[in-house]
C-alpha cells in the first residue's frame, strides 16, 4: 500500500509541474505539450544548436525572416528559439504557412493550428493573411516568415532566391523588429516525412534586427518595397555566410532562358 501511496503522490508532483508549466508558458496545453515533443525531438535527431546569442525577443513583436531549405525549418526555429529566455515562457511563432497545409486536416493541420500559423495562397494576391499577421504583431506576437517563398533547392547552401516584397510590407507597416535567423544543415529528404527522419547537425545563426528605419517615412511603392526586401536579404545572406539573390531583372533573365533550353 505504501508503494501505492507513494506512486500516487508521486503522480501529484508531476501532475503539478506539468499544471504550473503550462500555465506560466502562457501559451495553452497543446502548444507547451508539442513544444516539449519538438523540443527533445529536435535536439536528439537533427541535433540542433544555436550558433550565436538568440535574439528573438521573449515579450515582445518582432518578425522573424529566415531562409528556407526544408520543411522541418519552422520547426527547428520554434523549438529552438525560447532556450535563452529569462522565463519559461514558450512563444508561438505564427509562421505564414501555404493555405493547403492548413487546411489539410490530420496531424499536419492540428501542428499548423497550434503553432498559430497565418494561411496563405500561393498566388500572394489576398490581402487577408498580411492584414491578419499585421494584427498579431499589434497583439505584440511574433510573425514568422520565409521572404523566399517556397523551399530554396536551386543552390540552398551557395545562394538565396529572390525574397518576396510581403516582409518588407508587414515590417514597414508594423515597424517591429525584424530578427533574421539563418538556418544551416536542416534536413532535407526527398518528401515532407523523409525530412523528418534524416539525422543531422543543424545549426541556427541569429542575428540582430534588421535597420529599416530610413525607409519608415518613405511611401510604399514597389521600388521602396523591393529595396528593403534587397535589404533584409542581403542582410540575411551576410548572416549565414551566402551569396545574397540575383537582382530581379537578372533573375527574370535566368528563368527566360532556362524556358528557351528546354
Amino acid at each position: 500500500m505504501n508503494v501505492v501511496y507513494y506512486a500516487a503522490a508521486v503522480l501529484a508532483v508531476i501532475v503539478m509541474i506539468v499544471v504550473w508549466r503550462v500555465h506560466v508558458s502562457a501559451c495553452g496545453f497543446q502548444a507547451w505539450f508539442l513544444h516539449a515533443i519538438a523540443r527533445g525531438y529536435t535536439r536528439f535527431v537533427f541535433r540542433v544548436k544555436a550558433a550565436n546569442p538568440r535574439t528573438i525577443p521573449e515579450h515582445t513583436a518582432a518578425i522573424v525572416i529566415a531562409n528556407h531549405t526544408s520543411p522541418v525549418d519552422p520547426m527547428l526555429i520554434w523549438a529552438d528559439h525560447c532556450r535563452e529566455f529569462k522565463g519559461p515562457t514558450i512563444r508561438l511563432p505564427g509562421f505564414m504557412t501555404a493555405k493547403e497545409y492548413c487546411e489539410i486536416g490530420g496531424i499536419v493541420g492540428w501542428i499548423c493550428g497550434v503553432m498559430a500559423c497565418i494561411p496563405v495562397e500561393r498566388s500572394g494576391r489576398d490581402m487577408g493573411p498580411a492584414r491578419g499577421a499585421l494584427r498579431r504583431l499589434k497583439d505584440e506576437h511574433l510573425v514568422g516568415i520565409f521572404p523566399e517563398g517556397k523551399i530554396n533547392s536551386v543552390a540552398p547552401d551557395v545562394q538565396l532566391i529572390q525574397g518576396d516584397t510581403g516582409a518588407a510590407w508587414l515590417a514597414l507597416k508594423s515597424r517591429v523588429p525584424v530578427i533574421p535567423v539563418y538556418i544551416r544543415n536542416a534536413p532535407r529528404g526527398k518528401s515532407m516525412i523523409g525530412s523528418f527522419l534524416i539525422r543531422t547537425h543543424s545549426v541556427l545563426h541569429y542575428g540582430e534586427p534588421i535597420d529599416i528605419s530610413r525607409w519608415y517615412d518613405k511611401r510604399l511603392t514597389q521600388d521602396i518595397l523591393r529595396e528593403v526586401t534587397d535589404e533584409m536579404m542581403h542582410q540575411l545572406a551576410i548572416l549565414g555566410g551566402v551569396k545574397p539573390p540575383l537582382p530581379v531583372g537578372a533573375a527574370a533573365a535566368g528563368d527566360r532562358n532556362a524556358d528557351a533550353a528546354d
